[in-house]
């Protein structure tokens, strides 16, 4: 399946765009394509991309002072990564961003996406959408650290021929 063809069938769930709208929602995406170990975002940088993952798997993490990295997400296809606080703040980057497999993304910039959401209603809705389920997500990430038992499960992620046992 091509990368416009896992984003259409992904924005799809969502909203219902024509072929024309959904052909210049795409023209504001850039194909990327990243090395196994190569990385996106460093601190540091200036970050005015999202990236969408079309193939492989990306981690965003945070590196304290002591050096301890913490992984706050694996992205894979489907998945939406970036530093998002530097994204929308205009301030650097705290949070990495790197490739655990060879990974295919597009890479929509913050001013793209403003644009698009000004010009389609749906595309906003969309990406409100997409920002509260992930908020969700990480509530219920902070609430499985804390042991409430509703949250707290194993969950077998099968990931790249390799399955992660995560407890939440």
């Amino acid at each position: 399946m091509s990368s416009k063809e896992i984003l259409q069938n992904y924005v799809a769930k969502t909203i219902s765009l024509t072929d024309e709208q959904f052909d210049y929602f795409f023209s504001h995406f850039k194909p990327q394509s990243f090395k196994k170990g190569q990385a996106i975002i460093t601190a540091g940088d200036r970050v005015n991309c999202e990236y969408f993952v079309t193939a492989g798997c990306l981690k965003a993490f945070y590196i304290n002072d002591d050096l301890k990295m913490f992984i706050l997400q694996f992205a894979m296809p489907t998945w939406w990564a970036s530093d998002f606080d530097a994204l929308y703040s205009g301030n650097i980057a705290t949070i990495g961003l790197d490739c655990i497999t060879d990974a295919e993304v597009l890479c929509l910039t913050s001013a793209d996406r403003e644009k698009l959401c000004k010009e389609i209603h749906d595309i906003e809705h969309f990406f409100r959408w997409r920002t509260n389920k992930g908020y969700v997500a990480s509530q219920k990430r902070l609430l499985s650290f804390w042991f409430i038992p509703q949250y707290k499960t194993c969950l077998l992620v099968p990931i790249f021929g390799h399955t992660l046992s995560l407890y939440r």
